[in-house]
């Protein structure tokens, strides 16, 4: 059952819903403020405080960071990296590396062509790998997204104040906006991963939102000067040669600016937090979506038709749209058991038997007896240990392959003699499916980075 609140146009959000749901996007919350009206739902089985890794809508919070630093007198972004980081800097330095400032790091034009997190994660000193790498472009002049960038502007909050990132943004804006502190991820030397890195609930979202939408104060209280907001919200680069038309209108300091006007942050799969300060809007979404530009699309249109007067919900509507968020009642026992072919997760063998509405999966690896709890027409919490099984952006990792513990939220539903396992990630947007099916179990995710992997039984 969908958990909301809404006193305006029910049609305009069922439809919303909807319209999103029929493109295969998986809502799982979102929070809105529109002139004064606020509407929140959150979808099941998720929960409004599930913290939930950001992906790209880190950033944002990054920038506030580095934005509270300057407005302490720790940093400008006016100053050279070189400045900021002379123990990290190589023993030649290019005219164009000299020349790169905090602000081009900022807004994305470092001058380097490509984004080298990769070779920052497993690095000794991720800073001076980001600044040993060639520098093409002249800084300033060409936009190429690197959340590695971000990263080392997080590091540069962290070497002038002297705090790690989490820490210093806990005391300095995450407590002033009520929000707990965080898990956050860190690079193999420590850096904090503010690029990318950042778990946190809806709610966390649209207070940043609204700190934005404000100028720079919540609840009262000035957390960052009126000027940061303005300036981290400028069309500073030119992206105009990205994308979509929500991808080409112009990006600030670690902000998108939207084509409708307005700015946001925003995360791979569908993280979004749109302001829209003319309009006096806050729009915090966490999803699973292929196409982000249709999913902007599609909130613009809410917008455009929440105001209307007519207030009544259409039944019939309401109960198509929480039907494809209730999960399919399975009948009938389940015996199953299978033996697997050598595989890269190691999976030797699985079991699966029903008891009082709950499938249990025993998978028997190289690396211990693993299981995994499904319920029937329910979500039910597990957490395997898994090799090779997470869909997050993780898997794209070159060195990714490691065992790691999956926080799921699973129900089971059966088509003859196949059985799915439907696996909600609650700490990443991911949806995943282990299909038992006649000759091999497949494993799939909708829109992860894990490709569709497929071990024959013996």
């Amino acid at each position: 059952m969908i958990t909301w609140n809404r006193d305006c146009n029910t049609q305009a959000l069922l439809q919303y819903i909807k319209d999103n749901t029929a493109d295969g996007v998986n809502l799982r919350a979102f929070k809105l403020y529109r002139k004064g009206l606020e509407v929140s739902a959150v979808f099941p089985p998720h929960k409004a405080e599930d913290a939930m890794h950001l992906y790209s809508l880190s950033k944002s919070f990054t920038s506030l960071a580095v934005g509270i630093a300057r407005d302490m007198g720790l940093l400008d972004v006016t100053e050279r990296m070189i400045d900021i980081f002379p123990e990290c800097a190589p023993e030649e330095i290019s005219e164009n590396l000299a020349a790169m400032t905090l602000g081009d790091v900022l807004s994305m034009q470092s001058g380097h062509t490509v984004c080298h997190l990769d070779k920052m994660r497993f690095s000794s000193n991720a800073v001076m790998t980001f600044l040993a790498m060639p520098v093409v472009y002249k800084p300033g002049t060409t936009f190429v997204y690197s959340t590695g960038g971000t990263c080392v502007c997080g590091a540069a909050v962290e070497k002038r104040s002297g705090m790690k990132l989490n820490d210093f943004m806990e005391k300095y804006l995450f407590s002033k906006l009520g929000i707990q502190k965080p898990q956050v991820l860190t690079l193999a030397d420590g850096t904090h991963t503010g690029g990318i890195g950042i778990f946190l609930p809806i709610d966390a979202l649209f207070r940043m939102g609204m700190l934005m939408k404000n100028k720079g104060v919540y609840n009262g209280v000035r957390v960052v000067s009126e000027e940061w907001c303005d300036m981290a919200v400028q069309p500073i680069a030119d992206n105009s040669s990205n994308g979509t038309p929500d991808w080409v209108a112009g990006y600030g300091y670690q902000f998108w600016v939207n084509h409708r006007g307005g700015f946001r942050g925003d995360g791979a799969y569908g993280q979004l937090c749109i302001i829209l300060p003319e309009e006096d809007t806050v729009f915090a979404l966490q999803a699973e979506a292929g196409n982000m530009q249709i999913e902007v699309e599609r909130i613009y249109a809410l917008l455009d038709a929440i105001e209307s007067e007519d207030p009544s919900a259409e039944e019939a509507l309401l109960s198509e749209v929480e039907h494809h968020y209730d999960t399919l009642p399975a009948e009938g026992e389940i015996r199953k058991v299978c033996d697997f072919v050598p595989n890269d997760i190691e999976l030797l063998s699985a079991k699966l038997d029903t008891e009082n509405d709950l499938l249990r999966v025993r998978l028997e690896t190289r690396y211990g007896v693993q299981t995994i709890l499904a319920g029937n027409g329910k979500w039910v919490d597990c957490a395997p240990m898994l090799k090779y099984c997470n869909p997050s952006i993780n898997s794209l990792d070159p060195h990714y392959g490691w065992i790691e513990e999956l926080h799921l939220r699973c129900a089971y539903e059966t088509c003859g003699d196949v059985v799915k396992v439907i696996c909600k990630h609650p700490d990443t947007p991911h949806t995943q499916v282990f299909s038992f099916e006649r000759d091999a179990l497949r494993i799939s995710a909708n829109y992860g980075d894990l490709r569709v992997r497929e071990i024959a039984y013996k």
